[in-house]
C-alpha cells in the first residue's frame, strides 16, 4: 500500500495510475482539462530544490510516459502540457499536470472544452466525481508502459 502522505485520510484513492520508486501518478480529482493529473514526491520534500539528481530524472521519465500515454489515446491528444507546482494548499511535493486542447473533445458523453486555450489555464474548484475520476483513469492506465 502506497503510503500517500499528501493525502492522509485516503479520500482521493480512485486515481492512483502508477507508482514509481519516488513518485506516484493519480489523475487529479479536479479536472481542469480533461485527464488532468498530478505526480507526488513519495519521500516527505517540499521544495524541487530538494530533490535528489534521482528523483529529478525519475520525474523527466514520468512526465515523458503520462504525455506519450495521453497523446495514444483518442479521447485525450493534448495539444500542449502544462505543469504547475504551487504547493499552497497540500506541501507535500507535487506538479499539477494540465494538457492543453485547441479543439473540444469528447470524454464520458460529455463535451470538454479547454475555455482559456493559449493562455493560462482556469484552475476548477469543482471536485469530479470517483465514478469519472475511475473512467479517466481506467482509460489512461493501460497506455502507461
Amino acid at each position: 500500500m502506497i503510503n500517500r502522505i499528501w493525502d492522509p485520510g485516503n479520500k482521493f484513492t480512485e486515481g492512483v495510475l502508477k507508482e514509481y520508486e519516488n513518485w506516484v501518478l493519480e489523475v487529479s480529482h479536479k479536472q481542469h482539462t480533461l485527464g488532468c493529473y498530478i505526480i507526488f514526491a513519495k519521500r516527505p520534500v517540499e521544495r524541487i530544490s530538494g530533490l535528489t539528481d534521482e528523483e529529478i530524472k525519475e520525474l523527466k521519465d514520468i512526465m515523458k510516459e503520462v504525455e506519450n500515454a495521453l497523446l495514444k489515446s483518442d479521447a485525450f491528444r493534448p495539444d500542449r502540457f502544462n505543469y504547475l507546482q504551487l504547493g499552497n494548499v497540500v506541501h507535500q511535493l507535487h506538479f499539477h499536470g494540465v494538457p492543453r486542447y485547441s479543439s473540444p473533445r469528447v470524454f464520458d458523453n460529455k463535451e470538454w472544452s479547454d475555455k482559456n486555450w493559449g493562455k493560462p489555464v482556469i484552475l476548477s474548484n469543482e471536485v469530479s466525481s470517483n465514478e469519472l475520476i475511475r473512467k479517466i483513469r481506467d482509460a489512461i492506465k493501460p497506455l502507461l508502459r
